[in-house]
């Protein structure tokens, strides 16, 4: 498929997704107190790291894998994944149990829903979101914006449900999600027609071997952000965690447009690290960077001030309750997004221990500004996003371009010579 047929599709996907996500999280904020609301994000942050976990661990480098395969090919291994999927419920409960200490003296009937429903997420989130990028891979953008939309549809058909029943409130975003995703899975297998198995290996063994560093800087940032959001609750209280979730909901867009772009431009990218291909790395990264500075700064003239045209203030009020709560979010998100591309070089060059020593710098700049809550309060978590994103400029520049000084190894260019 072509990269102007292919962008369009993988944007509508994460729209459809990123909205979904965006409508739970909007019920959370209007509808829980904001100690609560920290408690949310505290849970909400358990959520990623589980689901990351699982994917991290052996879905992620199946696809690294995948790559060495012709386009055409790549969908088949997809067999493979539900097997490789088997840990997500105990990554779930390592997920659970971490929010249950770090959240707080939340409400018992409070913490009931969040641990049932969190649990119940990270078991299908990550299956759906490996089958979507499977879909990416295999220049099958259109299928996944379609599983995307369906799974956007049963969310707002299980949320309507919920809301009509009476569920309570914490029982509410994390179960919609769970449901759906699970939803959408199954739909998506029941219209797939696989064909002949490609001869590569995908055993546990072998993809832990090669999934060992991409576990450590894929769980790095979801790990920091769960210690980062029990340290603030401790130092600052739920209630500022909760004000700054609102202003993270809120901010939001900019990390979904660049999830979207990378979700078509990620590969590519990993193939431009792989080949060495320096020129073909600078021309997707310039295109990543146009869009999201052209959407980013459109968004962020619109959203970052509370005045009247502000949509997001009359939806979401809490984000603008700390006065430059938003701007600053936006700005840390902006920043963040921009590093994107060139961690997507790295991996596709095997230069996972690289991007895992970065990411695990970065992460510990995450947790040292949380550290300072007592005084930053809020803003402790979007400076905090900030720190980690210098960090990754210091350490993810000099290695890419020392990344692209270095020959091709010959098992990746020779994995390359047989895709079409």
């Amino acid at each position: 498929m072509r990269l102007r047929l292919s962008i369009p599709a993988g944007l509508l996907d994460t729209a459809a997704a990123s909205l979904g996500t965006f409508i739970v999280q909007a019920y959370a904020v209007r509808t829980l107190d904001l100690e609560s609301l920290g408690a949310y994000a505290v849970f909400f942050s358990a959520y990623l790291f589980a689901s990351q976990a699982t994917q991290f661990l052996f879905l992620y480098p199946l696809e690294i894998a995948v790559l060495k395969l012709p386009r055409s090919e790549r969908f088949e291994l997809l067999r493979h994944s539900v097997r490789l999927a088997a840990p997500a419920p105990v990554m779930a409960g390592i997920g659970v149990v971490a929010a249950i200490l770090l959240a707080g003296s939340s409400g018992d009937s409070l913490r009931l829903g969040f641990v049932v429903t969190v649990g119940a997420a990270a078991i299908t989130s990550p299956m759906y979101e490996h089958f979507k990028r499977m879909l990416h891979l295999s220049d099958r953008s259109w299928q996944a914006a379609g599983v995307a939309q369906s799974q956007l549809l049963t969310l707002v058909v299980i949320l309507g449900v919920m809301l009509a029943a009476n569920v309570p409130p914490a029982w509410v975003p994390f179960g919609a999600l769970a449901g759906s995703h699970g939803v959408a899975l199954g739909a998506g297998f029941a219209r797939v027609r696989f064909g002949e198995m490609p001869a590569i290996r995908t055993s546990f063994p072998d993809l832990l071997r090669s999934g060992r560093w991409l576990l450590v800087s894929g769980l790095m940032p979801p790990l920091a952000t769960l210690i980062a959001a029990g340290v603030i609750t401790r130092l600052a209280g739920a209630t500022e965690l909760g004000l700054a979730q609102a202003a993270h909901v809120a901010s939001r867009p900019i990390l979904i447009l660049a999830t979207g772009l990378s979700a078509v431009l990620g590969y590519r990218l990993m193939e431009s690290g792989s080949t060495r291909r320096r020129s073909e790395g600078n021309r997707y990264w310039r295109l990543y960077s146009a869009l999201v500075v052209l959407g980013g700064g459109a968004y962020t003239l619109v959203v970052g001030f509370d005045w009247p045209g502000n949509p997001m203030a009359a939806l979401l009020p809490r984000a603008y309750e700390v006065g430059g709560l938003v701007l600053v979010t936006l700005a840390a998100n902006f920043v963040s997004a921009l590093l994107r591309p060139v961690r997507n070089e790295l991996i596709g060059a095997r230069w996972e221990a690289r991007v895992a020593v970065v990411d695990t710098s970065a992460a510990a700049a995450v947790v040292t500004i949380a550290a300072l809550a007592g005084s930053l309060k809020a803003f402790a978590v979007p400076l905090g996003v900030l720190a980690g994103a210098l960090v990754h400029i210091a350490g993810y520049i000099p290695a890419r371009r020392a990344m692209y000084e270095t020959a091709v190894p010959p098992l990746q260019g020779t994995a390359r010579a047989g895709e079409g």
